[in-house]
């Protein structure tokens, strides 16, 4: 199943997942987060980073990095939000109901995949590359503006560079 997903990405060469993190020297202040994902059936990934300065604490970052989980946070936290974050929230929440998980993926694999008739093995899978490519740049778009909001930054991968990479 792993591999199968791998070619998903393999189409483009690039993949997009969102990405919301909880970050904090002080591990016991992430802990009731971490019971309330629990509780909510949310999954999420635990790292701890350590500075290359040793007089520097470590932080330790909770992130939800898959489609469903993400849009499920943001469905629950999004009232509760106020200002820039609940702008950014809308914009993320709004993207991933749109463009986010493809739903099913047995099903979507029986729609696209081509199997040798004979023997039934896998030969390829029939991605239209045109739109997935749309697709990705409608994601991009969303990237974008959440970007502006969060102090602009110059990101290598925005919009721009896709649309000049696949001339369109």
């Amino acid at each position: 199943r792993r591999k199968e997903k791998k070619g998903l990405m393999a189409i483009l060469g690039y993949r997009i997942t969102p990405r919301i993190a909880f970050i904090n020297t002080d591990t016991e202040q992430l802990k009731p987060i971490k019971d309330w994902l629990h509780y909510k059936k949310i999954h999420f990934i635990v790292t701890l980073q350590k500075h290359k300065n040793p007089k520097y604490l470590p932080l330790t970052i909770i992130r939800i990095e898959r489609f469903k989980d993400a849009a499920l946070f943001l469905q629950i936290i999004l009232p509760h939000l106020v200002g820039k974050k609940r702008l950014i929230g809308e914009i993320m929440f709004e993207c991933l109901s749109k463009y986010g998980g493809r739903g099913d993926w047995s099903k979507l694999m029986r729609e696209k995949v081509i199997r040798d008739k004979k023997t039934g093995k896998i030969l390829g899978i029939n991605w239209n590359v045109e739109e997935e490519r749309q697709r990705f740049l409608e994601i991009m778009k969303h990237r974008d503006k959440i970007t502006t909001l969060n102090g602009g930054y110059k990101a290598k991968y925005n919009y721009a560079f896709f649309t000049n990479l696949w001339g369109m």
